[in-house]
């Protein structure tokens, strides 16, 4: 076996603040890429024990997201940090579950569903995401958050609205398979787009080659990404280096850490 952090997609995200009206629609606060930054480092450095940080507010939520997966490739693994409550929402076409999600544990996410995570902060800190997707096509167009129409807002706002509006129309449609249709048809769209890219195809075979697909124990590898974080990687994340630091992402503030691996 290789090392599987070669050929994976790493790091670690501090989901959007949102307000949650009594509908239950999604509306997000004020931020930009600068505070999204210093939020993501504050609770970086907590999570290396170090520091405390403001409370986040109510709630944090991802972006509604999924992959169509390409040969059942490639799962997802999601660590939340410092929730008091954390739930991951799925829907699939056998319905619509929720999944508590205790801090520390390790969630895995299949493709061929859509996807959001949502949690309440503990005092003095902001939730905090690991993640670890087994292969790196998410890079290549196999990620996308979730609409009914295909298409996406360039605006983080109107973005995470529509997402999460669409996440619960569809939803609400899967007690008679009304949502089969629609994510049918989103799955359908990205997979037609990604046949025969044979960028697709050398990212899958790294994988393989590495390792990436057959890791009995994950744990090991959040802690090998743990390891990566030091001083300088936090301070790039914080001057907002495109390297390692991308705003807005699936999570909001996202630190991608696989550029640190050789």
């Amino acid at each position: 076996m290789g090392d599987p952090l070669r050929a994976r997609l790493f790091g670690y995200g501090v989901p959007y603040r949102v307000e949650v009206d009594e509908a239950g629609a999604v509306m997000p606060r004020p931020t930009d890429a600068g505070g999204e930054a210093e939020r993501l480092c504050r609770a970086l450095h907590q999570l290396r024990g170090k520091g405390e940080g403001a409370t986040d507010g109510d709630w944090v939520y991802s972006l509604p997201f999924g992959r169509c997966g390409i040969q059942g490739r490639p799962r997802e693994h999601l660590i939340a940090h410092f929730c008091v409550e954390a739930y991951i929402d799925v829907l699939s076409m056998d319905g619509v579950k929720t999944q508590p999600l205790a801090a520390g544990e390790i969630a895995d996410i299949e493709p061929g569903s859509v996807v959001r995570f949502r949690a309440r902060p503990l005092e003095h800190h902001c939730v905090l995401v690991a993640f670890q997707t087994e292969d790196r096509t998410p890079l290549l167009g196999h990620a996308a958050p979730f609409t009914l129409d295909g298409e996406v807002p360039d605006d983080w706002r109107e973005r995470l609205v529509k997402c999460h509006a669409a996440f619960d129309a569809a939803a609400a449609r899967a007690s008679d398979g009304g949502h089969r249709p629609l994510l049918e048809r989103f799955f359908g769209t990205m997979a037609e787009e990604l046949a025969g890219d044979p960028e697709i195809a050398a990212a899958q075979e790294q994988a393989r080659r590495e390792g990436s697909y057959s890791i009995e124990e994950e744990q090991v590898l959040f802690d090998r990404q743990l390891a990566l974080l030091d001083e300088t990687v936090l301070a790039r994340i914080r001057d907002q280096d495109e390297a390692v630091f991308r705003f807005p992402g699936m999570f909001g503030g996202v630190a991608p850490l696989f550029n640190l691996v050789d």
